[in-house]
């Protein structure tokens, strides 16, 4: 049934509905002056009103002004023919309702002056061929009807905005939607940067140092093993965390911030790496996600210092001043020949580590020293209830 009363809808709203009006109309006048006692040689001339005012209904939709024009002049042509008296009654009964039809598709498909021009026109016609005289009702079946099209045609068009408005917010949901998907990919990239390629630098050089423990008689080969395995263990872990927050879960373990940052002193000083770590301020002065991007960024800078620095060392700050904490980390020029592992990598870690700091209002810089070595600073803004 709804399908049936939407295609009903849709048929009375098309131009073939005003073409079966228009041969309605036609055949009732034919009808009406075949049977009724009108004068013979007064039956030709009232069809000269009748065909164009029929053509002036099946055109409203297309050609609003033609059909005005058209039914303006069977109108004046029952004024000039003399046939006024004879277009009443019922003959009358059809085209007393279709002003509302013309003049209402003048306010829906013509602009405004030009509308209500041949509004205005239209209800002078209807005066003209009326044989009694002035009547008011003429200008409330036009100008009332074409008043109702500039409304529809008002609301048409903030309907169109409308619609245009939601593509392009569909549109800006479809980007923001992929501008998600692409950031949360290089989010996870990052983190799995993080974590892995500080452990596995880590691993290799103590398997590295390991080798070189057993060719040279097997001492210190327990601890290049142990080293080893807490950089996996810690991989494993990281990795789980990872897979939690990824899930929707909360992670079991706690994040890892700059507090922590003397286990990973530690563990690089295992690999032979000279480090110091000095806190001017404590790490508790930084929000938790701030902790965790300073504890990624040294992480990250010491990951640099095996890899394209070996030998050299390493000096670790962290400071406070003016609401914010610095955290630098400053290494010399490598002092032993390249291990390999400068070659390893996509070279994303300073792009991860600026975008950590950016994500949590502070700014990252890294460059050489005048000595030749390297230098990374993250400012960060301090945790005001730290």
């Amino acid at each position: 049934m709804p399908e049936l009363a939407g295609r009903l809808r849709r048929l009375a709203t098309s131009w073939p509905a005003d073409l079966l009006l228009a041969a309605i109309v036609v055949g009732w006048s034919l009808a009406y002056l075949g049977l009724i006692a009108a004068p013979q040689d007064r039956r030709w001339p009232v069809l000269a009103y009748v065909l164009p005012y029929a053509a002036a209904l099946a055109v409203r939709r297309r050609w609003p002004v033609a059909a005005a024009a058209a039914a303006c002049a069977g109108l004046i042509a029952v004024r000039l023919l003399g046939v006024a008296h004879v277009v009443s009654g019922l003959l009358a009964a059809p085209f007393f309702w279709t002003p509302f039809l013309i003049a209402y598709s003048l306010g829906t498909g013509v602009g405004l002056v030009a509308g209500l021009a041949c509004a205005a026109l239209f209800a002078a016609g209807l005066e003209l061929a009326s044989s009694d005289g002035i009547n008011p009702i003429f200008v409330m079946i036009t100008i009332g009807p074409w008043l109702v099209g500039r409304i529809v045609l008002s609301r048409r068009k903030m309907i169109e905005q409308l619609q245009a408005r939601n593509a392009e917010l569909r549109a800006e949901q479809e980007l923001f939607a992929r501008e998600s998907v692409r950031y949360e990919r290089a989010r996870i990239a990052r983190e799995l940067h993080d974590i892995v390629a500080h452990c596995l630098s880590v691993m290799v050089v103590q398997a590295s140092a390991g080798q070189r423990v057993a060719d040279a008689g097997g001492d210190g080969m327990a601890e290049a093993l142990e080293s080893v395995a807490e950089a996996a263990a810690q991989a494993r872990a990281e990795i789980g965390r990872l897979v939690e927050l990824l899930g929707g879960e909360l992670p079991s373990g706690t994040s890892p911030g700059l507090p922590m940052v003397s286990e990973l002193v530690r563990r690089a000083g295992a690999t032979g790496l000279a480090v110091t770590c000095r806190f001017l301020v404590s790490g508790d002065h930084l929000a938790p996600a701030a902790s965790e991007a300073a504890y990624r960024v040294v992480q990250e800078a010491l990951t640099n210092a095996l890899k394209h620095a070996p030998g050299a060392p390493v000096d670790i700050t962290v400071s406070g001043r003016d609401g914010e904490v610095e955290v630098g980390i400053v290494n010399a020029p490598p002092r032993q020949v390249p291990s390999g592992l400068e070659r390893s990598g996509g070279g994303f870690g300073l792009a991860g580590m600026r975008d950590r700091i950016a994500a949590c209002g502070g700014r990252l810089t890294s460059g050489p020293t005048p000595a030749g070595g390297w230098r990374v600073s993250a400012l960060l803004p301090a945790d005001p209830t730290g």
